[in-house]
């Protein structure tokens, strides 16, 4: 009888496990692109990233054109690593802004003023990291 009991447990709580399973993941494990090639494509990581680095690469002339264009990014990633890492290069603070709510309100005329914000500066921007002594008059 213990094992009658055992046996159809055992069912209910296999069968159970799938029904969970197509709960939780109601989508096919074996996932296969089909995507059409008006849609897109299908590609892995490394390829996505490789594709949009280059997104010409079919053949020599447009690999030329693409070479060109990335020396020129590379070269402007170069001058502004070396304008962060130069010692000398100063930085400027931005200011501090407040942000005012006026309320609405009756003019003297009797005009309406609605809700709007006003804007003030209460510290100008200031230089920061730098080496010259600023004296002021």
């Amino acid at each position: 009888m213990m094992r009658i009991i055992a046996y159809l447990a055992a069912l209910v709580l296999v069968s159970g496990c799938a029904g969970v399973k197509d709960a939780v993941n109601p989508y096919e494990e074996n996932f296969r692109c089909k995507a059409r090639d008006s849609e897109g494509k299908c590609l892995d990581t490394p390829t996505a990233y490789k594709e949009a680095r280059l997104p010409d690469n079919q053949g020599i002339e447009t690999n030329s054109i693409n070479i060109s264009q990335i020396e020129a990014q590379n070269s402007r990633y170069k001058a502004l690593t070396d304008l962060l890492e130069a010692p000398e290069t100063p930085v400027l603070n931005p200011p501090k802004i407040l942000r005012v709510l006026l309320l609405p309100y009756r003019g003297e005329n009797n005009e309406l003023f609605m809700t709007r914000y006003a804007y003030l500066e209460i510290e100008p921007s200031q230089w920061a990291l730098t080496e010259v002594s600023e004296k002021k008059p």
